[in-house]
C-alpha cells in the first residue's frame, strides 16, 4: 500500500494485513493513509529532509548505522542515520516514556499519550534498516489512560504496558501483534514478565503490593505486601523469585508454583533510604543493574548491582566522585551499558557481564532533568547513539575508540531514542 492522500479520518486500530501489502523504497507511506498516523490524531507529516550534521571523527565513517526513532515532547521522527535524513515525522503523540527496539524482527514498539484525547496508545513501526522503508502493522489506543511504564521480557517476545487511569496491564506479543489486557496493576505500576507470569506493583507513593498474574488464565494468583514506595521490580529465573526495591530495602517474593506469592525476606540496600528502578532489560538472570540514587534525586558515583542469586548488593564504581550515573540503558543482549552522567557532556560505558566500568565518551550537552538523555546501541554493540537534550541533537559514538563520530541536529528536542541497524 503506497501513495499519497489528503486528510482523512484515521482508523485507530490497525491490522497488519491492511497496511503491509507493499512498501515503496522511497516514499515510505505518506500522510492520510488509513493507519499512517501511527500514534496520531490524523496528521502525519512526510519529511525526507536533509539534517544538519557535523562529522567529528572519521573513525567509523563507513559504518552502516541503520535507522533511528527519536521521540520528542509531541513528535516522533524516523531518521536515516547513514545519510543524515529525516525520513518521516509523526505528530499527535506526546512522549510519556519509551521506544522498545525488537531487533530480531526489525520493529520499534512505541507508546505514549495521544494529545487529542489524553488516552494512551501503542504502535509498532516495521522498518527495513538497509533500504530505509517502513510500515505500520499495529496500532491500538489504550482508553484506560496514558501508558506510562513498560517492560519487555528477556527475549523481547512480549512487552507489557500499564495504563495509569485504570491500572490495566497490556501485554503485546511482538511477533503476531496481538494484545491482551490484564488486571493487577495500579496507578503507577512497575512490572516484569517471566515465562507464564507477569508481576506488577500497584503503587509507588505509599504502601505497595506485588501482584503475580497468570498470563494463561488471566487470574491474579497472589497479592503480597512489599513495603512502602515500591520503586522497582525485577525477576530471577534461576531462583524463581521476584524482587521489589522499596524504601526499606529489597523485598523477595517467591514465584515457585508451590509457594507463589510467599514473602521470602528482605535485604538492605547499601545506603539507607536509597531507591532504584532496576535496569529493566533484559531480566531473568542473576544480576540486575541500575544507577544508585537517594530520595531527592541524589546520585552516587557507581552503578548498583543487585545479585539476585545471593540476595545482596554490589557496586560498579566509576572511580571519580564527579562521575555520577543518572540514567542507564543496556544493550538488548545485556552485555553493555551506557549511562548519562549527571551534569556532564559525557556518557559512561559499562561491561555488564564483567561488572566493570570501561570509561567515558564525550557527547553533546544534556539538560539537567530526571531523564537527562536516552541511549541506544547498534546491533554490533561497538557503536552507540545518544540524545543531546541541551542542543536538540543526537551523537553517534564509537564505543571501542571512545570517541564521538558524528552529531546530527534535529528539528526539536529529542527525549527518547532507539535504533534498528543491519544485522552483522
Amino acid at each position: 500500500m503506497t501513495g499519497v492522500a489528503a486528510d482523512v479520518t484515521v482508523r485507530l486500530e490497525c491490522k497488519s494485513e491492511t497496511i503491509c501489502d507493499d512498501i515503496s523504497r522511497r516514499g515510505f507511506l505518506k500522510a492520510g493513509l488509513a493507519c499512517t498516523a501511527l500514534l496520531s490524531t490524523g496528521f502525519s507529516r512526510p519529511a525526507d529532509e536533509r539534517l544538519e550534521f557535523r562529522q567529528v571523527s572519521d573513525a567509523v565513517s563507513d559504518r552502516l548505522w541503520g535507522v533511528a526513532l527519536a521521540f520528542g515532547e509531541d513528535r516522533l521522527d524516523l531518521i536515516d542515520l547513514d545519510n543524515n535524513r529525516l525520513l518521516h515525522s509523526f505528530e499527535g503523540l506526546r512522549a510519556t516514556h519509551a521506544i522498545t527496539p525488537i531487533e530480531h524482527l526489525n520493529r520499534f514498539v512505541v507508546h505514549g499519550q495521544k494529545i487529542s484525547t489524553n488516552e494512551g496508545a501503542v504502535g509498532v513501526l516495521q522498518v527495513d534498516p538497509v533500504n530505509k522503508t517502513w510500515s505500520i502493522p499495529f496500532y491500538k489506543s489504550l482508553p484506560g489512560g496514558p501508558a506510562l511504564h513498560w517492560q519487555p521480557d528477556p527475549e523481547f517476545n512480549r512487552v507489557v504496558f500499564n495504563t495509569i487511569g485504570d491500572g490495566g496491564l497490556h501485554v503485546l506479543d511482538t511477533a503476531n501483534l496481538t494484545m491482551r489486557r490484564y488486571d493487577g496493576g495500579g496507578g503507577h505500576s512497575n512490572m516484569a514478565l517471566l515465562d507464564d507470569y507477569l508481576v506488577a506493583t500497584d503503587e509507588m507513593s505509599g504502601p505497595t503490593n506485588l501482584s503475580i498474574v497468570n498470563l494463561k488464565t488471566g487470574e491474579i494468583e497472589s497479592k503480597t505486601p512489599v513495603g512502602n514506595w515500591g520503586h522497582g521490580v525485577t525477576v530471577c529465573r534461576q531462583r524463581g523469585q521476584a524482587f521489589v526495591h522499596s524504601r526499606e530495602g529489597v523485598h523477595v517474593v517467591s514465584m515457585a508454583r508451590k509457594s507463589i506469592g510467599k514473602h521470602v525476606g528482605i535485604f538492605e540496600p547499601n545506603n539507607a533510604d536509597s531507591r532504584c528502578w532496576f535496569c529493566w532489560t533484559p531480566q531473568g538472570g542473576q544480576y540486575s543493574h541500575d544507577v544508585a540514587w537517594n530520595y531527592g534525586d541524589k546520585y552516587e558515583p557507581h552503578l548498583l548491582v543487585t545479585d539476585m542469586q545471593n540476595h545482596r548488593f554490589e557496586k560498579i564504581p566509576t572511580g571519580d566522585p564527579n562521575l555520577k550515573p543518572s540514567y542507564l540503558q543496556l544493550s538488548p543482549d545485556g552485555k553493555w551499558g551506557m549511562a548519562s552522567l549527571r551534569g556532564r557532556e559525557e556518557v559512561a560505558i559499562f561491561d555488564i557481564q564483567a561488572n566493570e566500568f570501561k570509561g567515558v565518551v564525550k557527547a553533546g550537552p544534556a539538560r539537567a532533568s530526571f531523564f537527562e538523555r536516552d541511549m541506544t546501541f547498534c546491533r554490533s554493540r561497538d557503536c552507540g547513539i545518544v540524545t543531546n537534550t541541551g542542543d536538540n541533537s543526537i551523537s553517534m559514538l564509537d564505543l571501542k575508540r571512545k570517541v564521538e563520530v558524528r552529531r546530527i541536529s534535529l528539528p526539536r528536542r529529542p527525549i527518547w531514542l532507539k535504533t534498528i541497524s543491519p544485522a552483522a
